[in-house]
């Protein structure tokens, strides 16, 4: 029986990355292979006892293996001779223009995350592009491809659409992505100009909190402070991580907005997965990570210059089964990384480590 044990910091309130990428996969990979596996949580490492730790064969963190003394922990895993895999989704090394940068820098989080990728005896990401940036600039050859998944038998996932009489476009994220957001601004306020639409569509804004100051800027940024009508523009509250993605259910097309920059770069798929598990069209940035998937007209609509924004929601509000289409395709596209496909590759990665 292999004894993994995974870190899930301040379980039960569970982080977006610690979600997708440590507690759902691993939880589903207990069920699918309890016959040679077994899955423990623990919230950190520090407070353990060596005793404890040795009754392990694999420990799995993302991104940290501790936020507070990660040499010690280090040391004493290599002590006891047990390995740690280390999973990252996105860049350790946040842009000067990011909202979280000083509180990052003050904890020096970088640094941290480097010594952990750099000591681990692997690392699992979610596409080569990362990989090869751990080995550059890490010195951590020893990557495992490990995309995220979309479990859609479970509650949030599964597919109720609410009907409307309106061609629903809707982003949702959080206040990280304001900059990516301002990509759409002078787009949808064309849309908002074109009066003989106006009773044809509705743009809807998911995550929004109105205690946030960023997050009512972003508010602004899509309803173009305002100048949207009031049945043309809604929000749909920040909820749970175990309940946000019903916001899909509530939107016909996802819009996808990305810049081209290192950090985006090296971000996971999981937005257009989310869209294609929950049969949305989506319009979306012609960017990495999400180039591999997209098949312009068949798929998706593909955005290449910032006017394409307004075209290709004009085009969806006229040209409805499109959208349908779109969803479709993208719905079979998506299936391979359903999340029991996902859990195989990283068992599988797992037992090549243990060499089993």
């Amino acid at each position: 029986m292999i004894k993994i044990l995974i870190v899930v910091p301040s379980y039960p309130k569970i982080s977006g990355v610690d979600y997708h990428r440590i507690f759902q996969p691993h939880k589903l990979m207990g069920d699918m292979f309890h016959k040679e596996l077994e899955v423990s949580l623990i919230n950190e490492l520090d407070s353990t006892k060596n005793e404890f730790l040795s009754e392990f064969d694999l420990i799995i963190a993302n991104r940290f293996i501790s936020r507070t003394n990660g040499t010690n922990i280090i040391e004493r895993l290599k002590y006891l001779k047990v390995p740690y895999v280390l999973d990252l989704d996105d860049d350790y090394r946040l842009p000067d223009w990011h909202i979280l940068k000083d509180n990052a820098n003050e904890h020096k989080h970088s640094e941290k995350i480097m010594q952990a990728v750099s000591n681990a005896y692997a690392v699992t990401c979610t596409h080569q592009l990362m990989a090869n940036t751990l080995k550059v600039e890490c010195n951590q050859f020893n990557s495992y491809i490990v995309p995220n998944g979309i479990n859609p038998s479970i509650d949030q996932y599964k597919i109720n659409k609410i009907k409307s009489d309106r061609v629903r476009f809707g982003w949702s994220g959080s206040i990280t992505h304001f900059e990516d957001v301002l990509l759409m601004h002078d787009e949808l306020l064309s849309l908002y100009k074109q009066q003989q639409l106006k009773d044809k569509y509705q743009v809807i804004y998911g995550g929004y909190s109105v205690d946030d100051e960023t997050s009512r800027a972003i508010a602004g940024v899509l309803s173009c402070k305002g100048i949207a009508e009031k049945d043309n523009f809604a929000t749909f509250p920040s909820t749970t991580i175990d309940n946000y993605a019903k916001f899909y259910d509530n939107i016909d097309v996802s819009l996808i907005p990305l810049r081209n920059n290192r950090f985006n770069n090296l971000k996971s798929n999981l937005k257009l997965i989310e869209s294609g598990f929950k049969k949305c069209a989506v319009i979306v940035s012609n960017v990495f990570p999400y180039t591999p998937m997209l098949k312009h007209g068949q798929n998706c609509l593909v955005v290449k210059n910032k006017h394409d924004w307004y075209r290709h929601m004009v085009k969806l509000i006229e040209n409805q089964n499109m959208i349908t289409d779109l969803a479709e395709q993208l719905y079979i596209d998506v299936q391979a990384q359903h999340m029991e496909e996902v859990v195989k590759t990283r068992f599988k990665a797992y037992k090549q480590i243990l060499k089993l």
